[in-house]
């Protein structure tokens, strides 16, 4: 079954969402997050997707962005990252997918996440159309220093003969 780029985008945007911590309304008094508090807190890292994707996407320090999830292991997605002035994160990703003998690619569009930070510095984000801030700290984080799935999006993409 080849997959939509609707269902990968859906996908990767549900399996975005935290599910450790309790989201917010926008924090009194916030502003935008300095663009290297943002850059500090994904590079180098993977976001770990929960619900029933169980993968993520790593944020490499060059600005180039892998994603995979275990519901389509076969997947996997190639693209970049970069962070705004105002601490707008923006991914650019390409998923590429089994396509009769070789792989097919469906490009998607640009999914930013926007980045404030309350008066005590704690960050908080926000996906698109979601009117609810999620607390980014060491408690609560879905992040994990390194690559984490990065044997999984290697084997994805030999199989796909990428």
């Amino acid at each position: 079954m080849v997959p939509t780029i609707k269902t990968l985008l859906s996908i990767s945007l549900v399996a975005s969402l935290p599910v450790a911590a309790a989201a917010d309304p926008k924090p009194r008094n916030a502003r935008p997050a300095p663009a290297g508090k943002v850059i500090a807190t994904y590079s180098g890292k993977t976001d770990i997707w929960g619900q029933d994707c169980q993968g993520g996407i790593y944020f490499s320090p060059n600005n180039q962005a892998r994603a995979w999830c275990s519901e389509q292991s076969e997947n996997m997605a190639a693209g970049t990252w970069s962070v705004s002035a105002d601490g707008t994160l923006c991914q650019d990703l390409t998923w590429f997918y089994p396509d009769g003998s070789g792989a097919g690619s469906s490009s998607s569009e640009p999914l930013c996440i926007q980045h404030v930070v309350n008066g005590w510095g704690v960050m908080y984000r926000s996906w698109p159309g979601d009117s609810e801030w999620w607390p980014v700290t060491s408690s609560n984080s879905s992040f994990k220093r390194g690559y984490v799935f990065q044997s999984d999006v290697n084997a994805a993409k030999n199989k796909l003969g990428l």
